[in-house]
């Protein structure tokens, strides 16, 4: 990686917050200049882990994330993925279901980007979305558990996800080559990601999942800005 391109990006991503409200409001404020050495902003931020156990129904989710998802995965009925309670509805179930083999594909991406990146930035950030990623799978896991429902299989087509083959292309690289597939690949999968959001923020019902959806397209959508600008670095 060039010199001038890592001198002219934060050292590291600020510290993960706690809280959704927190997260969509810091995100929300927009992604710092990276070229002026501001500190970015975080990707998704982790949730409290007492609110992974069962979440009743009045309780808002805490924290925030190839092909198109066929419309049935989007709009499937409660005997097509488990009869929610709590105040759920199909499309909470359809949102967490998706969720989190899309999440686990960009746990997979990030840890590949810690031992493979050539730009301490790009091994950072990977860092952070790992963190994240992996709070936001327990999260969605622990409300399937409670509505009786399975996660969508890890290669499931999805908005933004990655083929196995570009998986496997991606870990083949190293350095240089490595941190431009991977930021191109992030935006990408961070946009899919939004675009489920907007559905749950659209369709659901369970306050818990609406306020995760709300601060994945917020947090999320600051990710996409300066990864972008990174990415604008390299050219």
């Amino acid at each position: 990686m060039p010199a001038r391109v890592t001198a002219a990006l934060p050292a590291a991503l600020p510290a993960v917050l706690t809280g959704v409200l927190a997260t969509a409001l810091l995100a929300g404020c927009g992604a710092p200049d990276l070229a002026s050495g501001a500190a970015s902003p975080a990707p998704v931020v982790a949730s409290p882990a007492a609110t992974f156990e069962t979440p009743p129904a009045s309780q808002a989710a805490p924290s925030s994330e190839a092909t198109q998802t066929p419309d049935s995965a989007l709009s499937a009925t409660p005997d097509e993925t488990g009869a929610p309670s709590a105040g759920g509805d199909a499309a909470d179930v359809a949102f967490a279901r998706q969720m989190v083999p899309h999440h686990l594909q960009a746990l997979e991406m990030a840890r590949l980007a810690q031992t493979r990146a050539g730009d301490p930035w790009v091994s950072g950030f990977a860092g952070k979305v790992a963190t994240a990623r992996d709070t936001d799978i327990r999260t969605f896991k622990g409300w399937l558990d409670m509505w009786g429902a399975e996660p969508l299989p890890r290669d499931h087509a999805m908005p933004g996800t990655q083929t196995r083959a570009e998986i496997e292309a991606l870990a083949k690289l190293q350095g240089p080559s490595f941190d431009r597939k991977y930021v191109t690949l992030m935006i990408e999968h961070d946009n899919g990601a939004i675009k489920l959001a907007r559905a749950e923020q659209a369709d659901g019902a369970f306050e818990g999942a609406k306020a995760l959806a709300v601060a994945t397209v917020t947090s999320l959508g600051a990710e996409v800005k300066e990864l972008k600008k990174y990415r604008a670095l390299l050219d």
